[in-house]
């Protein structure tokens, strides 16, 4: 049975175009409508008939008991700025957002009498937009819940049991520690790509054309969309630049062992990045 009647999706790109996908294949509601900025995602819903595609935000929103805000993290205000006059009272609104604590900021602009649970699903892709959306995408990926205590056992109940039933495994943990983990895993090494295709890219003699998979599987994520990035490292500043800091260290501490020759301070910095890379599969 439907926990929900109306699942309204703001912002129905690739994350919000995939929650749109899923939650019609697995028949979460009975009635589903989403909105995108992007005319050509609008178009590709349209086209695929599985939810209302509407012009506006606010006009996407009416009448849900269930919105999920999927527009990028820098416009999270404006957003729940427009959508707030049209929601109904004791509509549930949580978002995929991969900041956290400036969200939570953010959702003061919503309503008093709606609840707003932050969400962040740990899937994605560097291609944007509806067109790249996938039914499965959140498949066995985890997915943070992020409450305040401030709402209700069973509004928690029903935001868990949404992604779960979109194929998440979830991790509940504050607003605070969910960035400060995900700037480890995911921010930071996103930067971190993009020095790096930029520094290999500056030497002299850097030729594409002979570049094999190791540069491309290390700098995939750089391939972002580069606007959307933006505002989640400014978003997340404080952890992220910590985490910068800490490469620095890391590749001076190399460079400096490369210049006086020191093969065993080599060696034993390649063992334990090895041994860390490892664990994670």
């Amino acid at each position: 049975m439907s926990r929900f009647k109306h699942i309204a999706v703001v912002g129905a790109g690739l994350i919000g175009g995939s929650i749109v996908l899923g939650a019609a294949r697995r028949k979460l509601a009975p009635s589903l409508t989403c909105w995108s900025r992007s005319d050509t995602s609008r178009k590709f819903l349209r086209q695929n008939g599985i939810a209302q595609v509407y012009d506006t935000a606010a006009e996407a929103v009416r009448g849900a008991d269930l919105v999920v805000i999927a527009t990028p993290v820098d416009r999270m205000a404006e957003t729940c700025r427009e959508i707030g006059p049209a929601l109904s009272p004791g509509a549930l609104v949580t978002d995929v957002g991969s900041v956290k604590t400036s969200i939570l900021k953010d959702a003061s602009h919503l309503p008093p009498q709606v609840t707003f649970i932050g969400s962040h699903p740990m899937a994605g892709s560097e291609k944007a937009g509806a067109t790249h959306a996938q039914e499965n995408l959140f498949q066995d990926r985890l997915c943070f819940i992020t409450p305040t205590g401030q709402e209700s056992a069973q509004a928690l109940e029903k935001i868990q049991a949404f992604w779960t039933e979109l194929g998440s495994r979830l991790f509940t943990c504050s607003a605070q520690q969910h960035d400060a983990m995900v700037a480890a895993v995911s921010h930071v090494p996103h930067a971190a790509a993009s020095a790096l295709i930029l520094a290999v890219a500056s030497l002299p003699d850097f030729n594409s054309h002979v570049a094999g998979s190791g540069l491309k599987d290390t700098t995939r994520v750089a391939g972002g969309e580069e606007n959307l990035w933006t505002g989640i490292l400014l978003a997340n500043s404080l952890p992220v630049t910590a985490g910068l800091a800490e490469l620095e260290k890391h590749c001076r501490r190399l460079r400096l062992a490369i210049e006086q020759g020191n093969a065993q301070e080599i060696s034993q910095f390649l063992k334990a990045a090895k041994i860390i890379r490892q664990s994670l599969d």
